[in-house]
């Protein structure tokens, strides 16, 4: 292999076979299947997107004495802007933000908002929350957040709103935010040519991975490829981060082998950001990462070696819950998953690839941040060492009374 650059010739070492000077980059994707690349964007695509969702974001750095607790026009819970007199809605992740700031309970300012449920299976509700519940909460977050005895009210702090009537986030004044439209735009420099997949989030805050050219393995049966896993968020949900993953092209499944993943960009969203050294770690990440994507599709197809021997699927799946500490609502998805995954791997899906699959395409059901949990949950089983999967599978056969298997993974034998 010969030495290749990212953006500006960094060196990423003896990666050539991913990524060279010389690519094609008609033919970077050559091996994808169309459903998969059907299914991109490019970077310009991504930033295009972004800067749309953007233009509808106003950030207020102001003290709570400028902002008020309300009830809006349709009787909903809101926060106003006094300057000039608009009501803007929190978020389920503002309100756990004014929770913390107002030093109370984040679980009763959002049960105040919540429909709540019935026992009866026909019934969706018990009652819907109302204008009472919208005035309660006013008068718990004047108690806590815009109490002057508790809390100084004229200590400035940051207010992420969007022109939809939300309010995003309330964060200390010295949050700093990473943009995340400067952040692709990195991502594009330093791997041009890249494609956008699995894309999440909006402009407060991005999840998805980056496909780098000509990483694709062709087998037999399908494509493997390497790809970065990234994310950042502007209001306070992450950090940047950045993982290599591989994928899967004929179902699109991703497996992030955290093991693996090199230096990682360290910034925390405080204080000012120097984005030229921001710039250069993000590099820095990249260059010790893209070299290890080989290793790790040839570490990931190794798991097809890897058979239930004399555990059944069943107790294969129990033993996987017990392992990675799934709850049972999250493994009737994966044993769903595995179930389509075994229709298109046949008896080969008996493996712990044909588990990594399963994982993988749960979390493709998921919200953002479970999905790239359960990526991670696929790379834990790509790096499990041989002793490890005896033992689960030695655990799986020792999983045999019907009511621990129900409780479970939410079925019987």
């Amino acid at each position: 292999m010969v030495n290749a650059t990212l953006g500006d010739g960094a060196k990423i070492g003896e990666a050539g076979k991913h990524f060279t000077d010389s690519q094609d980059k008609d033919s970077s994707f050559r091996n994808i299947s169309s459903t998969w690349t059907a299914q991109c964007m490019s970077f310009d695509q991504g930033r295009q997107k972004l800067a749309t969702q953007q233009s509808q974001i106003q950030d207020h750095r102001e003290a709570l004495s400028g902002w008020k607790p309300v009830v809006d026009a349709k009787g909903r819970f809101a926060v106003r802007r006094l300057a000039d007199g608009r009501d803007f809605v929190p978020t389920e992740h503002a309100l756990k933000q004014i929770a913390v700031v107002g030093e109370t309970s984040d679980w009763f300012l959002q049960d105040l908002r919540s429909p709540k449920k019935s026992n009866k299976v026909k019934e969706e509700h018990k009652f819907q929350r109302d204008r009472s519940d919208a005035e309660l909460l006013v008068k718990v977050v004047e108690h806590t957040l815009f109490n002057k005895e508790r809390i100084d009210q004229d200590k400035k702090r940051l207010f992420r709103t969007w022109s939809d009537g939300t309010l995003r986030a309330l964060l200390s004044e010295q949050y700093a935010i990473v943009n995340n439209e400067w952040y692709l735009a990195v991502l594009q420099e330093l791997i041009p040519g890249g494609l956008l997949s699995h894309w999440r989030g909006d402009a407060d805050t991005i999840f998805g991975n980056v496909l780098i050219p000509d990483t694709i393995r062709q087998e037999s049966d399908s494509a493997y490829g390497g790809m970065l896993s990234v994310g950042n968020s502007e209001i306070g949900l992450r950090r940047i981060m950045s993982l290599p993953s591989t994928f899967r092209a004929i179902c699109m499944n991703g497996c992030i082998w955290g093991e693996c993943k090199g230096d990682s960009v360290r910034k925390v969203h405080r204080g000012d950001v120097d984005l030229s050294s921001l710039k250069h770690e993000i590099q820095q990440n990249l260059n010790k990462q893209i070299p290890l994507l080989d290793s790790g599709i040839t570490q990931m197809l190794g798991t097809r070696s890897r058979g239930f021997g004399n555990a059944s699927t069943i107790q294969m799946l129990c033993a996987l819950a017990k392992t990675l500490r799934i709850n049972r609502k999250n493994m009737v998805g994966v044993r769903n998953s595995f179930d389509i995954e075994t229709a298109i791997l046949g008896n080969s899906a008996k493996t712990s690839f044909g588990l990594i699959a399963a994982l993988t395409r749960h979390g493709q059901s998921l919200d953002a941040n479970e999905w790239v949990s359960f990526d991670q949950l696929g790379g834990n089983l790509t790096t499990q060492t041989d002793s490890k999967w005896n033992s689960m599978r030695a655990l799986a056969c020792t999983i045999t009374d019907d009511d621990e298997i129900k409780k479970t993974i939410g079925i019987s034998v």
